[in-house]
């Protein structure tokens, strides 16, 4: 396979998979709907739904797992915006619903609404304020001339806030994930320290083939900055805490997060997000 499954799928194809003969019987089994959706500041929503697949049967396969007749809706206030499915190949699964009717803005609380034939699962995020990234140094990785990590300072971190960094490469990644060990409680972070940024595991969805967790010299990296709800944080930081422990990228997964899906799994979020662009090693 070219491109890695997207690490909720695989949180639940894993969890099923490691069943043992031992293990719970999950025959006959409902698998449970999984949602991966934001919408932040500015921009349209993006949700993409999944089935949790049973990989101990004799006739697993993926092609089924994307739901892709799904009704999508998001709710700003009493308004509702029903989502279209289309192709995108810049996300996986290349399968999404998303709205060009709406945008998110600060202040604002979303709430998704996933319907299918034998599901209907919900969930609320609020967008918070951004914070703004003041800036980026390069730091040389000891004994290489050509890879660096990043650190990031940044104004109006609130010590009783949640917070997440994420990255994108330009001409590496047709999107931003999220940074290595990038989750963190406003409380930890120090305005003169700032905060470590490497490229994040699942990255590497992209074609790239590139798995290092540094940006190489010359590169082109946006660093955003996203404010973030406890519920938000409790999952990344349980997610991000599997990928710092395992030492096999698909068994990273193998690990149930928290979720603020009522009905099924996985995360709805609003971002309120601050960027900045760099060149690596001369910014």
């Amino acid at each position: 396979m070219n491109r890695l499954l997207p690490f909720i799928g695989l949180t639940i194809l894993l969890l099923t998979a490691a069943c043992t003969d031992d293990g719970p019987d999950l025959t006959g089994l409902k698998m449970p709907l999984v949602v991966e959706g934001w919408i932040e500041e500015g921009m349209p929503p993006v949700v993409m739904v999944t089935h949790a697949v049973d990989l101990t049967g004799d006739s697993a396969s993926f092609d089924g797992f994307v739901e892709k007749w799904a009704r999508v809706s998001v709710y700003d206030g009493d308004t509702q915006y029903l989502l279209t499915g289309r192709v995108n190949k810049a996300y996986v699964p290349s399968f999404i619903y998303t709205s060009s009717r709406l945008h998110g803005r600060v202040g604002h609380s979303y709430r998704l609404v996933v319907e299918t034939e034998s599901d209907t699962v919900e969930a609320v995020a609020t967008m918070l304020p951004a914070p703004a990234i003041s800036r980026v140094e390069s730091v040389s990785v000891e004994g290489s001339d050509s890879l660096f990590s990043l650190r990031a300072y940044a104004d109006g971190i609130e010590p009783d806030g949640y917070y997440k960094f994420f990255s994108t490469t330009a001409g590496l990644e047709s999107r931003s994930y999220g940074t290595f060990l990038g989750t963190f409680a406003g409380s930890s972070y120090s305005d003169t320290e700032g905060w470590p940024i490497t490229r994040g595991i699942y990255s590497t969805y992209d074609d790239s083939r590139d798995f290092s967790h540094f940006y190489k010299l010359g590169s082109r990296v946006t660093v955003k900055l996203s404010a973030i709800d406890r519920q938000l944080y409790d999952f990344w930081s349980v997610y991000d805490s599997n990928i710092s422990l395992s030492q096999n990228l698909l068994f990273t997964f193998a690990a149930n997060c928290p979720t603020n899906v009522k009905g099924g799994l996985g995360y709805w979020a609003a971002y309120g997000s601050g960027r900045i662009t760099v060149r690596v090693g001369y910014d």
